[in-house]
């Protein structure tokens, strides 16, 4: 057999029989891989040249965190606008590592002797216009790696993402290529779910029931004389107090309709007053509309809830599209599977409810965050595993890296060939080596299934983070003045010690377990407010609403366990299990005490954040976790 016959055979094997040839950019907006597993080579083949059906990017430098867009989308990305600084022109992955990261000298000793090494660490840079000029921001790895732009190993070695394979391939890239990585971030891509009261319609409905309610009292002055008359605007009057304290039934509704059909029946009862309070029963009904199909799944666990809030709220974070790697594609957690259905993934939830300041200024209070499955994650993995690339694997972006190994391979091909016209042994064998590596690498991104499976935000710093945000931005479009956490010795000590609660959530002036550092919501909040020209704090908020001074009060008692710095210390916690107005019937009397708003008794102190005008805009993703090079030996608490 000819040597040429020989390389053809080692180039077939290579390429499963098949010849590819280079695929032009399209310009086609990348998506996550989808895929059905095949045991072939030709699946490698087919899914480097594989286009997905999203719409085209145009990208641009806009605003900051817009991402390119004109109208600002709910969360952007700082490493995005420092992409777009590079300017135009294509780059090399060290160049673009230069620019996305810093490099650091560590110095250590070695059997006692002083020795040193260079090692990539986070970037960090100033916004030099907008609203966060001269503001600090940092390009997060938790970024890089959610995006597959870059992977580091544990002391911040590149050995994987896009950059990896640009690197390995002598690859140039321009700011578009990393901008469209960076945008289809599938944190970009997370869809809130929202139950209880939509934003306003709470404030719709209260303003509409006062109307109605201002126009019974009026009436009644009007017709102070006909006892029929003020009886049955009386009644309307009980039964519309009954819908404005929550009773949303058509029971309640049916009981006013039939009371004010009653007054307007009697003879005197003026045709033009008859005409105003239908209408005004029509916006009521219409008002209450959307609050009747808004019940939320948790509002009644007390040992994740602290009693006295109003308006408590659930939001579920997600992300409808599967992942296709992961055991389960569509993964709903341990909460909310009946509202989520088969074909999304719940990625974290925030359990939050409104209470007031001594002053009377609103305040969003969270009593939990939570991410079911990172949680658990998170926990199988140590700090260095969880972005490694190996231990847990990113299955999103890979199609615009496996498109680069392809037009690299395809190049290869071409190469071969030539070098098997000339009978180039030596040549030909050196590059049927490297296509092989190419092919193998393509293969290894589709693998489906890696030692854990994949979500965005493993950290619960990090959904953490996202969660206050999306908060932030919520309270300041609903005109809420602050955002607090409900402090651990408030709430969540009730599920029994858990060291993760007390990391987490932290104590009312911030600090962390044992009651000494800090803890994460709170050291959130600092860094949202430097962010954000708002300030963060020890802030008094209500143990229930202080326009309803009966209250029904109650206690919890809780001993520090032994294995704790505080071994035997006592916390001993108030909360409001319920708060009614004296006008509400056979309610006020035993086992209810009157607070009235100005009593200290009231309020609670709770780390909270100051919430400002520029919150309104898009939030920025990921918060500075530090450098790329992980401690390994420091000690993770998880929930």
């Amino acid at each position: 057999m000819s040597l040429t016959n020989i390389l053809r055979g080692i180039g077939r094997r290579i390429l499963g029989g098949k010849k590819e040839s280079a695929t032009p950019t399209t310009g086609t907006q990348q998506k996550q891989i989808t895929y059905q597993p095949k045991p072939s080579q030709a699946q490698g083949q087919e899914l480097a040249t594989q286009e997905i059906k999203n719409p085209p990017i145009v990208l641009k430098k806009t605003k900051p965190l817009q991402m390119g867009d004109d109208v600002a989308p709910g969360f952007g990305s700082s490493t995005y606008d420092w992409v777009m600084r590079k300017g135009r022109g294509q780059y090399t992955a060290d160049e673009w590592l230069d620019h996305l990261t810093s490099t650091r000298k560590v110095n250590f000793t070695v059997f006692g002797k002083p020795s040193s090494r260079i090692e990539r660490a986070e970037k960090k840079f100033k916004y030099d216009s907008g609203p966060f000029v001269g503001k600090e921001v940092n390009i997060s790895k938790e970024e890089l790696f959610d995006t597959n732009v870059a992977i580091f190993d544990q002391q911040g070695n590149l050995t994987g993402g896009l950059l990896a394979a640009a690197k390995k391939f002598g690859i140039k890239l321009d700011a578009n290529e990393l901008g469209a990585m960076i945008k289809l971030n599938p944190m970009n891509r997370l869809k809130p779910i929202e139950l209880g009261r939509p934003s306003g319609a709470g404030e719709k409905f209260d303003n509409t029931a006062k109307i109605l309610g201002d126009r019974l009292q009026a009436l009644k002055v009007k017709y102070k004389n006909d006892d029929d008359i003020v009886r049955q605007l009386s009644d309307a009057q009980f039964e519309l107090l009954a819908i404005k304290n929550g009773e949303l039934g058509q029971g309640a509704f049916r009981n006013l309709s039939r009371s004010l059909k009653m007054a307007k029946a009697r003879p005197n009862f003026d045709q033009s007053q008859k005409l105003i309070l239908n209408k005004l029963e029509g916006e009521l009904n219409a008002a209450a509309a959307p609050l009747k199909n808004t019940k939320t799944v948790f509002s009644g666990e007390t040992n994740y809830t602290l009693q006295g809030g109003t308006n408590y709220r659930e939001t579920i974070m997600t992300l409808p599209e599967e992942i296709v790697t992961n055991s389960r594609p569509y993964n709903q957690g341990g909460h909310f599977t009946d509202i989520l259905g088969d074909k999304t993934n719940n990625i974290y939830h925030v359990r939050f409810d409104t209470r007031f300041t001594p002053d009377g200024k609103k305040v969003f209070m969270i009593n939990e965050i939570q991410s079911d499955v990172n949680q658990s994650i998170a926990k199988s993995l140590q700090k260095f595993e969880q972005l490694d690339g190996i231990k847990r694997i990113n299955p999103f972006q890979k199609d615009i890296e496996i498109k680069l190994l392809n037009n690299e391979r395809s190049k290869l091909i071409t190469s071969l060939e030539d070098a098997m016209t000339k009978n180039d042994t030596a040549a030909a064998s050196a590059i049927s080596n490297q296509l092989a590596k190419t092919t193998q690498a393509i293969q290894k991104m589709t693998a489906k299934g890696g030692a854990r499976d994949y979500f965005p935000m493993v950290e619960a710093d990090q959904y953490g983070d996202h969660a206050l945000k999306y908060l932030m931005q919520r309270a300041a479009r609903e005109n809420v003045d602050y955002v607090a956490v409900a402090p651990f010795d408030k709430l969540s000590f009730r599920q029994g010690y858990k060291a993760g609660n007390e990391r987490f959530y932290g104590y009312a002036n911030g600090k962390g377990i044992n009651k000494s550092g800090t803890s994460v919501m709170p050291n959130l909040m600092k860094r949202a407010a430097r962010l954000y020209g708002s300030k963060a704090g020890p802030t008094k908020i209500s143990l229930s609403d202080p326009s309803k001074p009966y209250k029904k009060i109650g206690t919890n008692n809780f001993t520090y366990p032994e294995r704790h710095k505080l071994a035997g210390k006592k916390i001993k916690s108030t909360y409001h299990d319920d708060a009614i107005m004296v006008s509400d019937p056979g309610k006020a009397g035993a086992g209810y005490t009157f607070i009235e708003p100005s009593n200290p008794a009231l309020y609670f102190d709770a780390f909270a954040i100051k919430v400002t005008p520029l919150m309104r805009g898009t939030q920025k993703t990921y918060k500075k976790l530090g450098g790329l090079v992980v401690d390994m030996f420091k000690p993770i608490r998880y929930n």
